[in-house]
C-alpha cells in the first residue's frame, strides 16, 4: 500500500495526489492510528477511554475506505448500498446514547 501511494505521488505530483478526497482520508486514517499507537503507550490508563475513542474513530474510518472498495464490485455493490441505507439512520441513535 505505501509503494502504490509513493508512485502515485511522483506520477501525479503531490498537489494532485492530496486533491483526491479518499487520499485525504486515507492520510487521516494513518495519522490517526499512529496518533493512537504513540497515546497508547505514552499516557497514563487514566486516558484510556480518550484513546480507545481515537481508535474507534480510525476504525470506522478504515471500514469506509474498505466499503468504498466494495462497491465498485458488481454483486456485492447494491447490497452494500442497502445496508448503508439501513445503518445511516442508526448512526444518530448511537451517539445521542452516549
Amino acid at each position: 500500500m505505501l509503494v502504490a501511494i509513493l508512485l502515485q505521488i511522483l506520477y501525479s505530483g503531490l498537489k494532485s495526489y492530496f486533491a483526491s478526497p479518499w487520499n485525504q482520508t486515507d492520510q487521516a486514517m494513518y495519522a490517526l492510528l499512529v496518533l493512537a499507537v504513540v497515546l497508547r503507550y505514552t499516557l497514563a490508563d487514566s486516558y484510556f477511554e480518550w484513546i480507545r475513542n481515537v481508535y474507534a474513530v480510525d476504525l470506522v474510518m478504515f471500514y469506509l475506505r474498505i466499503l468504498q472498495l466494495f462497491l465498485i464490485e458488481k454483486h456485492l455493490g447494491p447490497k452494500i448500498i442497502m445496508i448503508r441505507r439501513m445503518v445511516y439512520p442508526n448512526v444518530f441513535f448511537t451517539f445521542v446514547n452516549n
